[in-house]
């Protein structure tokens, strides 16, 4: 890899996946020549980042447009591992990253975290679907609904790609389970826990009991945390050391994913945990209609995860 130089603005960095990120590259051979800036929206996390790791930091959130459009132009790596759905912070940042290939003529790399809820079928825990997604299979992901869940957001990744202004790589996880690790984690500043099993834990916990959707037999992919920020790693490697060697654009989709478990595996392996710990009387699961589930995480499930009901 090249010692000039990478300038590397990054998303994220006090989240799960942004927080693994960033540890990695901090610890990434080539680290010396890494100069990175992340968006924070703590002070005093934006402060220790920058006093304790050598990371610069710039305080803000993505609803602060003008910053997602000028930072990007001082970076010629683009990591987004924040809200994969805002499509106002997307614009901004593509804003950004045109305006450096126009100024400077740089063609800035983009990795931006998505997710395989994209591939959600209608199912409703019913049954599992034998239709089976590759990130080979372009013309699969392409027909996807425009109202997927993190479609919106893709499609204007692909678009900037398409008309020159970066080279884009979209990282599509399944499931992440593991806990994030090193001293960012150590420190409190980055997010350890994934959001899927906390929240069964959660709504379990608030309810006395587990619940999955109809027969809970919809598929669930998964991977380990530490397995999806190699593939982040690795795409960046490669693009800043041999480009042509990784897909970008239409073709630059990356699912992440390593293993898979039904939606009542997932909750039962869940229940258990809790009845052996003497947190629930029961390990029993119950059988719930859209309706219901709707209901039963309505106090526990996080707005922009909008309907369970890929469960």
């Amino acid at each position: 890899m090249s010692s000039n130089k990478v300038t590397i603005f990054l998303a994220g960095a006090t989240g799960y996946i942004g927080g693994s990120i960033l540890q990695r590259l901090l610890v990434h051979p080539n680290a010396k020549n890494f100069e990175i800036t992340a968006l924070v929206r703590s002070a005093d996390k934006a402060k220790r980042l920058d006093s304790e790791f050598g990371v610069k930091t710039v305080i803000g959130s993505l609803q602060d447009l003008d910053k997602l459009a000028s930072l990007p132009e001082n970076a010629h790596v683009v990591i987004q591992a924040a809200d994969c759905d805002d499509v106002n912070a997307t614009n901004a940042i593509l804003g950004g990253l045109k305006a450096r290939h126009e100024k400077t003529g740089d063609v800035p790399i983009m990795i931006h975290n998505s997710g395989t809820g994209e591939l959600m079928d209608d199912a409703q825990g019913a049954f599992k679907s034998e239709k089976v997604y590759s990130d080979l299979n372009i013309a699969d992901i392409e027909a996807l609904p425009p109202t997927a869940i993190h479609r919106p957001v893709d499609v204007l990744v692909v678009a900037a790609d398409a008309a020159g202004h970066a080279r884009t790589h979209i990282i599509m996880p399944s499931v992440i389970y593991g806990v994030g690790t090193g001293p960012l984690f150590d420190a409190g500043i980055s997010n350890p826990h994934t959001m899927v099993f906390p929240l069964y834990v959660r709504t379990g916990l608030h309810h006395k009991h587990l619940a999955v959707l109809n027969e809970g037999a919809t598929c669930w992919a998964n991977v380990h945390i530490t397995d999806i920020t190699d593939l982040f790693i690795r795409v960046l490697d490669t693009s800043l050391s041999n480009p042509e060697k990784v897909s970008h654009g239409r073709n630059g989709y990356f699912f992440g994913a390593s293993d898979e478990f039904s939606g009542r595996e997932g909750v039962q392996a869940v229940a258990d945990a809790l009845f052996t710990l003497g947190r629930l009387s029961s390990r029993e699961v119950v059988k719930y209609s859209l309706d219901e589930i709707a209901k039963y995480y309505a106090s526990t499930l996080p707005p922009s995860f909008g309907s369970y009901g890929g469960q």
